[in-house]
């Protein structure tokens, strides 16, 4: 999903993507990337746009939910490849949970099956 928001309020500051980039320390191809929607933008990266720009986040972060699709990920047929994503705490953590009651729950049955097996 291309960042329209973004691009119209560089373009109309007269910043190229190189002087965009430029601005905030970043490659300029990494800086397309983002603004292509073809990697993530993290918050403090649309703060500093938005820094850039002399706007606020809000007018040029599009309000859509983002399309969350894996065309990015670096496996490829027979390969191996690394894909970071970012989790939220909350979810996380319950995760953590539920996998600790699974453990649980099967250490139990192991138990179970071995007094089984005794009589």
């Amino acid at each position: 999903m291309e960042h329209q928001k973004l691009i119209q309020a560089r373009k109309s500051k007269g910043f190229t993507q190189e002087q965009m980039a430029s601005n905030i320390a970043m490659e300029q191809t990494t800086y397309s990337r983002k603004e292509r929607g073809k990697s993530p933008i993290s918050d403090e990266e649309w703060q500093r746009f938005a820094k850039t720009l002399d706007v606020t986040v809000e007018e040029i972060k599009e309000s859509q939910q983002p399309n969350l699709k894996n065309e990015h990920c670096t496996f490829q047929y027979n390969s191996i490849g690394i894909q970071f994503i970012s989790i939220p705490q909350e979810v996380l953590d319950t995760i953590l949970k539920y996998n600790k009651k699974l453990e649980e729950e099967n250490e139990k049955l192991k138990n179970e099956i071995k007094k089984a097996g005794q009589f």
